[in-house]
């Protein structure tokens, strides 16, 4: 459920926000301001085709983050804290990223359910598509996802949030970019759709959440140890 933090006398029933009547630009402005000012959020981004599907499932505390990418038929956890980098991958990250199967293997039962510390930076997490997933943690992430001319849209219900739509103008519908923003309570994105199939649903706004931390020393390990062990 998505939390909206409103002035209203009716908790909640968070109240109207005035979107409605502001310009396209201004809509997005003030959506992003209320999501870099968010103390948490969960986002989940589904995108891809029939034959590789994608899909990202995250929670988001301050500048850390904890969830799971799934690409290529597999699943790769990801963690953030601060300026960390963990990965725990299964044996198809490896393939992935490597192309040979039996040298995947051995990594894979190296590295075991530890997780590896990896450098922002590293081919191989490039190379398996998990670099994108860890900018969810940089709350200016969005802004280079804005469109150039914008335009308001239609009011739309998602998820039971009310929201106001902002389109790119400049593209065809199945590509272009729409924004929906909460018109009640804080203006926070509640659905970015990148075009092209690929959809980011956000929630949980401010909601408590488990703390996320750097895995203890036992259960990690970097990724030069795990490169270097065949």
């Amino acid at each position: 459920m998505l939390l909206l933090a409103g002035c209203s006398h009716d908790a909640a029933t968070p109240a109207e926000n005035g979107l409605n009547d502001l310009p396209a630009a201004t809509v997005v402005e003030r959506s992003l301001a209320a999501f870099k000012s968010a103390p948490s959020y969960r986002v989940e981004v589904h995108g891809g085709d029939a034959s590789k599907p994608l899909s990202i499932k995250l929670a988001v505390l301050g500048e850390n983050l904890r969830g799971s990418i799934t690409r290529d038929g597999g699943t790769t956890e990801i963690l953030k804290t601060k300026t960390n980098f963990y990965i725990r991958p299964d044996e198809t990250f490896w393939v992935t990223g490597l192309g040979k199967p039996e040298q995947a293997h051995a990594y894979a039962t190296f590295a075991g359910a530890r997780w590896i510390k990896v450098e922002r930076g590293d081919p191989l997490v490039a190379t398996a598509g998990l670099d994108g997933a860890f900018l969810f943690a940089d709350r200016t992430f969005l802004d280079s996802a804005v469109p150039k001319q914008l335009a308001l849209g239609d009011p739309k219900d998602i998820g039971g949030v009310p929201t106001i739509t902002v389109l790119d103008t400049r593209t065809t519908e199945d590509a272009r970019t729409e924004i929906s923003v909460a018109t009640a309570g804080a203006p926070y994105p509640v659905r970015w759709d990148f075009g092209l199939g690929t959809v980011a649903d956000f929630t949980d706004y401010g909601t408590p959440s488990d703390p996320i931390e750097d895995p203890v020393p036992t259960a990690m390990v970097d990724m030069k140890t795990v490169l270097h062990h065949t």
